[in-house]
């Protein structure tokens, strides 16, 4: 309970644009930053236009702005890059969601279609669980959207549960493909990444690049590009402190 409230004190703290105690908040809001970003980079490889992608660097460059201006501990400035970067972030994570959900919801209608008079024992309960998912990732995407305008990290806390849940829905698409195109007959849900995969190149071969991609994005892992994010992090060089 009362890390409960000290967590609510600090969101209303961000909220009201307050600098009390800056240097916490930054560091709070550090934390949840990294997460965001990161948790984002394969969605982006994935399903990003160029201009997404391009909107996804300058996000990555606002948050390395905001580590080299809390190393040099201009706090006052590092919470005004935190917030700069979580405004851009709910943004790209509301795109990036809606496609998301777009693509999902096409791939079960899809696979709904095909398997009508060829279900199997696990057909009905994977199309229940990938569309139960859908509904609760657009109800916290709504959710999201309708949350207090300044409210940035309850915003992109939101979200960020919305993308993860579709991550777990995206697992049911890959399921059924290979269930009723890939004859899987094995507990499929039960399988780890590397026979999923092997079955998918099996099952479709290597040129169906789309169930793959789709694949790898469940896991938070980029497919057939590099990643955005570690590509960004690797060059980036930390500012020598100046001592006095």
């Amino acid at each position: 309970m009362r890390t409960f409230f000290f967590l609510l004190l600090l969101y209303l703290s961000f909220g009201s644009g307050s600098y009390a105690n800056g240097n916490l908040q930054v560091a709070f809001g550090a934390e949840e930053n990294y997460l965001l970003v990161h948790s984002l980079d394969s969605s982006i490889v994935h399903l990003g236009s160029p201009e997404e992608k391009e909107e996804y660097r300058e996000i990555i460059n606002e948050y390395l702005r905001f580590k080299s201006l809390h190393i040099q501990g201009k706090y006052s400035d590092a919470y005004l890059a935190v917030r700069s970067t979580q405004f851009k972030l709910i943004n790209l994570y509301d795109k990036i969601l809606t496609k998301n959900l777009n693509l999902v919801r096409s791939e079960l209608i899809l696979l709904g279609g095909k398997s009508r008079d060829k279900e199997k024992t696990q057909t009905r309960a994977f199309l229940r669980l990938a569309l139960r998912d859908i509904s609760e990732a657009e109800q916290k995407l709504i959710m999201a959207r309708n949350t207090r305008p300044l409210l940035y990290l309850l915003k992109l806390r939101e979200m960020l549960f919305a993308l993860k849940i579709l991550k777990h829905a995206g697992k049911f698409v890959i399921f059924l493909n290979l269930l009723h195109d890939g004859k899987f007959m094995d507990s499929i849900e039960f399988s780890d990444f590397d026979t999923i995969e092997s079955e998918l190149i099996r099952g479709f071969g290597n040129t169906n690049n789309r169930l793959l991609a789709l694949h790898y994005d469940n896991s938070f892992l980029p497919f057939g590009e590099e990643s955005i994010y570690e590509s960004m992090m690797s060059n980036y060089k930390s500012p020598e402190i100046k001592k006095d």
